[in-house]
């Protein structure tokens, strides 16, 4: 089906997550990356990326920073599109979690058949979990 034309929009809204529970310390698109988003077949745009912690019970989470990949066209060669410091923080039921978001303004836009892929620096344990969240939709 095409794409709307006139301005364009997307077609089909589409909220996508992941849990990311190993850390990853490369910054060239090496090592573990969790798959947060896959463009569609007539391409996509990305609004935003939230990182949500989600550790199951109260404890200090570490400091680390959050990164966002995008491949080429082919699923493949991802290279570094965003990063967002994720302080430490200790949730708790009268407290929040850890909670960045990456916005983009005029919304990042992908080709068929790319890929939105994201890692934390440190995993020291269950209190580092994070969810990461997209927003966007395809054309």
């Amino acid at each position: 089906m095409p794409a709307n034309t006139t301005p364009i929009f997307i077609l089909s809204p589409k909220t996508t997550g992941a849990e990311i529970t190993a850390a990853n310390t490369a910054r060239d698109g090496s090592g573990a990356l969790t798959t947060i988003f896959t463009a569609g077949s007539n391409g996509s745009r990305v609004d935003f990326v939230s990182f949500v912690s989600a550790q199951a019970s109260p404890a200090a989470s570490s400091a680390m920073v959050g990164r966002v990949f995008i491949t080429d066209t082919n699923g493949a060669n991802p290279r570094l599109v965003s990063e967002i410091a994720l302080p430490t923080i200790t949730a708790s039921n009268t407290a929040i979690g850890q909670a960045q978001t990456l916005f983009y303004s005029n919304g990042l836009l992908m080709q068929a058949g790319q890929l939105l892929q994201a890692a934390i620096s440190v995993y020291a344990g269950v209190q580092d979990k994070f969810h990461v969240i997209t927003r966007g939709g395809d054309y």
